[in-house]
């Protein structure tokens, strides 16, 4: 049983229009997801948001709010964390693209108005940790690299990002990848072969930024790392789309919380696990 108080981890209902993005949805997953929860008659998880001074940031579940927005929800479920605390991380997402060659990456970055060489994985590797503004793509079974070049001003950045990433989205099927997971280990145990594209870094402090301006991340570059993640909340959907009485609402849901503590139904894990989704 997990002996806590449900200060061990913050849970809120928000307005979903006090929520600044950084990123934009991912077509596929949103349409997915809106059947999902369309049909659904509770909100099973919350999103999380990082909370920066006054502003609310979300850095996980863009394409939940988003669904839930459209279906005519006003407020959302959401785990506020402290967006300055060093123990949130974070990373990015490689992807993994398959049946796509090089010389069709080469052509995607032609038409984003981006430079493009066929190089080295190690040479290629050399170039992009000592700078940042360079997207490298390599052949997972051979390490054949291409690396594609970007402007040095943030700004036109994001924006050759997004002209760069719409030309895969949802022409070339996709998985994201922990940028961990070493390439020698997706050539071993991927059963299938793809191209993995490897982006530049970014800051909290740029995230941040983003969420402020009009130009958003393209969807599915940006990680954050956190511990006590809260899943499986349940929550019924029409309840979020009436913003009256929310002092009530989060009260009803304080009560659900230490209901579930009490009645040994919260669960603690540390280790890292594979889900089988529905």
């Amino acid at each position: 049983m997990i002996n806590y108080t449900i200060k061990f981890f913050n849970l809120d209902i928000l307005k979903i229009r006090n929520i600044r993005l950084h990123e934009t949805t991912e077509t596929n997953r949103l349409r997915n997801l809106f059947e999902r929860i369309a049909g659904s008659k509770y909100l099973m998880n919350p999103v999380i948001v990082g909370k920066v001074g006054n502003d609310l940031l979300l850095i996980d579940g863009a394409n939940r709010l988003s669904t839930l927005a459209e279906i005519g929800c006003k407020l959302i479920i959401a785990q506020i964390i402290d967006y300055n605390n060093p123990k949130i991380k974070l990373k990015n997402w490689n992807h993994l693209v398959y049946d796509i060659k090089l010389n069709d990456l080469m052509n995607i970055a032609e038409k984003a108005g981006l430079k493009s060489d066929i190089t080295g994985r190690g040479e290629a590797k050399k170039i992009f940790t000592s700078k940042n503004n360079f997207i490298i793509a390599s052949e997972i079974k051979n390490g054949k690299t291409l690396i594609i070049r970007l402007s040095s001003d943030f700004k036109d950045r994001i924006k050759e990002l997004h002209n760069f990433t719409k030309f895969y989205f949802g022409v070339y099927d996709f998985d994201r990848s922990e940028q961990e997971i070493p390439i020698k280990d997706l050539k071993n145990f991927s059963r299938k072969s793809g191209i993995l594209i490897q982006f530049p870094k970014f800051s909290k402090r740029q995230i941040v930024n983003i969420s402020k301006s009009r130009d958003k991340l393209p969807a599915g570059i940006s990680r954050h790392i956190l511990d006590n993640r809260v899943l499986h909340v349940r929550y019924d959907i029409n309840k979020l789309k009436d913003n009256r009485n929310i002092e009530g609402k989060k009260r009803d849901l304080d009560r659900y919380l230490l209901s579930k503590i009490d009645n040994n139904k919260v669960r603690q894990y540390r280790e890292s696990v594979i889900v089988f989704d529905e």
